[in-house]
Formats: structure tokens, C-alpha cells, sequence
């Protein structure tokens, strides 16, 4: 019986010179598209939160764009033109927004950790949905045991955004994206001077997760 490992994904980069020209062409094609598709979703995003949130556009626009071209850009590179590539951006778009959110307000709204749920059934199979529950729940537990303990930075919202990230990524990959997040945040905090002031934790989530995202068992 094998062991199971997380290890990073390996890129896909297709061999150009041994496929037919139409085909690379058409590959080109496609993986411009999704780019440029989902940069447009990425300021209208960013249009959004910005008036909602009162923050300056252009920054707030530039931000959006960048984060999303690149995690496409390299979704593509691993996952190629696929459901995944799609799940993987709707994911980045998601929590882009989220973490814009905790940061100006504090808060994140619920239909967000229902849009990762929904979005975490795009190319999966509805057999691995006992996995999936036990994966949010499991991820969910760590982080409300975090709160108490804790009692500062890990809010609600935060259990909740775990939680819904774990659904759509499983218990391994959940659990990574938790642990690469948690040491980011107390990376980023640890030499605060007023350690009892608290500090927006989705944003750190979103790097843990997203990083996550780019491994398989």
C-alpha cells in the first residue's frame, strides 16, 4: 500500500514542435482568450469593490488585473485550457475580492463562501462529495480551535472562507493551504508592536490557498 504525498504539479508546457501548427495555434488561441476573459472579470470585479468599498479605482483596478493575470497565466501553465484552469480562477477572483474586503471593513459576506462552494463542483465528481464535506469541516474545526484559543485574529469569516476553500480543494490540499497561510500571516505580524491589535487574515488565506491549489496527492 502506497503512502499519499502533496507534491507540486509539474507543468504543462506542450511541445510546440512535434504538434501540428493549427493545433499550437489553437492552443495560443485559447489560452489568450481565458487570459483576456478573465482580466475583464477581473475589473469589473475590481469596479465593484472599489464603489462599494470606497477605494481608489485605479489602484484598486490595477491590483485586480495583476493578480488574476498572473494566477491564470500559471494556472494555464499547469492545468492547461481545462475545468480546472476555470475552477482555479473563479477561486482567485473570489477570494481577490474577499481579502479587499476584510482589509477595508473587516468583514466578508457570506454569498462569497457560496460562490467558492458552487464553484468547487466544476469538473468534480459528485463521488468525491463525502471527502469534501469532512475536508471543510475538518479545515473548519482547526480554525474555529484557532479562534478560541487564539481569541484575536481569526474571525467568523475566516472559518468560513477555510471551510468553503477546503470543500472545493479537499482535506490535503485544504489542510496545506491552512498551515502555508498561517505561517504567512504570523510570518508577516509576528514583529508588530501592538500584538493585540488584529489584522485582516483572508488575504493570507488567499496566498496559502491559492499556492495550495498548484499541488496534487
Amino acid at each position: 500500500m502506497t503512502s499519499m504525498m502533496i507534491r507540486p504539479r509539474i507543468p504543462r508546457f506542450p511541445d510546440f514542435a512535434s504538434v501540428d501548427p493549427a493545433e499550437a495555434f489553437g492552443y495560443i488561441l485559447c489560452a489568450s482568450l481565458i487570459i483576456v476573459s478573465a482580466v475583464i472579470a477581473a475589473l469589473l470585479v475590481a469596479r465593484y469593490a472599489s464603489g462599494r468599498y470606497s477605494g481608489n479605482k485605479k489602484k484598486t483596478a490595477l491590483c485586480f488585473a495583476c493578480i488574476t493575470a498572473l494566477v491564470t497565466a500559471a494556472l494555464i501553465c499547469f492545468f492547461g485550457c481545462s475545468a480546472i484552469t476555470v475552477k482555479g480562477i473563479l477561486l482567485s477572483l473570489i477570494l481577490t475580492f474577499s481579502s479587499y474586503a476584510d482589509i477595508k471593513e473587516r468583514e466578508c459576506d457570506d454569498y462569497l463562501h457560496v460562490m467558492i462552494l458552487i464553484a468547487a463542483f466544476i469538473g468534480t465528481d459528485l463521488s468525491s462529495l463525502p471527502n469534501m464535506l469532512f475536508s471543510a469541516l475538518f479545515t473548519g474545526g482547526l480554525m474555529l480551535f484557532t479562534m478560541i484559543v487564539t481569541r484575536s485574529f481569526v474571525g467568523g469569516a475566516d472559518v468560513k472562507a477555510a471551510a468553503a476553500c477546503s470543500f472545493l480543494m479537499g482535506l490535503s490540499r485544504g489542510v496545506l493551504g491552512l498551515i502555508a497561510a498561517m505561517i504567512l500571516a504570523v510570518a508577516v505580524n509576528v514583529f508588530k508592536k501592538d500584538k493585540k491589535k488584529g489584522f485582516p487574515m483572508i488575504p493570507y488565506l488567499a496566498a496559502g490557498y491559492t499556492a495550495a491549489y498548484f499541488f496534487t496527492i
